[in-house]
């Protein structure tokens, strides 16, 4: 895997670029059965409130995903588009978002327009599709660049274009309303996502039967956010202790 400083430059400039899937169709192929088998067991886990239940699927999966997010390649190329001698992964997800329903239609399925971060936030996410996420399979939105501008600004371009729209007799709490900047990104499983969630971004509706899986994890440099630390510890609970000390650095723990 390469990644050139081009493709660096217009990281930093509107909050991604494509790779193809690093992870390979074997690779691919195991991941989508791990996720098939663990599936019933995780939707019937009563998991900590404070956990992320995306991030409980995603370490569901087991040792082999954690070997493919550790490949020194990935780890290395995280250093580099974040200008870091040290990253851990402090953030992960697996499942299918567009089982959120949408605030205004309540028979479709949605996410709304939010950030996870800010622009004081370094942060770089691998974004991958176990399902091929068109324009009927709830796509990723992404508003370019707003990693850059400070939040309650785009916050307040957002709620415009939402109060545009007509449907709203007050304020709404989440909006929904295409942006003119904004890109649709269709997600094949042949290509990787390698964006900073700290852009603006939402989902289309999906309108297409089946599932619309993914999976993701974010890298973030020393002092970083470690939200799902804790979870890594539970679901690990009898094997972290024994980790290497450069593994439990990579997820957090040391």
């Amino acid at each position: 895997m390469i990644i050139t400083q081009l493709q660096i430059d217009h990281f930093h400039r509107n909050g991604f670029f494509f790779i193809p899937n690093p992870l390979g169709g074997e690779q691919m192929r195991l991941v989508d059965r791990l996720q098939r088998e663990c599936e019933e067991e995780w939707e019937n886990t009563d998991w900590p409130e404070e956990f992320n239940v995306m991030a409980c699927h995603f370490l569901k999966l087991g040792e082999p995903v954690l070997q493919m997010v550790e490949q020194p390649v990935l780890i290395e190329a995280a250093k580099r588009i974040l200008d870091c001698d040290e990253v851990h992964i402090g953030a992960c997800g697996a499942g299918d978002a567009s089982k959120r329903p949408s605030a205004t239609h309540g028979h479709m399925h949605q996410v709304h327009w939010h950030a996870d971060g800010s622009p004081d936030v370094k942060q770089v996410s691998f974004r991958i599709a176990l399902d091929r996420h068109d324009s009927a399979n709830a796509p990723l939105r992404v508003l370019p660049g707003t990693h850059l501008v400070p939040k309650e600004m785009v916050n307040e371009d957002l709620m415009q274009l939402e109060l545009a729209t007509g449907r709203h007799n007050v304020s709404p709490d989440q909006m929904y309303a295409r942006h003119p900047h904004e890109v649709e990104v269709i997600l094949d499983p042949r290509w990787a996502l390698v964006w900073t969630p700290s852009c603006w971004h939402a989902t289309g509706i999906k309108t297409a039967a089946g599932p619309r899986r993914t999976m993701a994890w974010n890298y973030f440099p020393k002092g970083g956010r470690k939200r799902d630390t804790e979870a890594v510890k539970y679901i690990y609970a009898g094997q972290w202790p024994d980790w290497p000390i450069e593994r439990q650095r990579l997820w957090g723990i040391a």
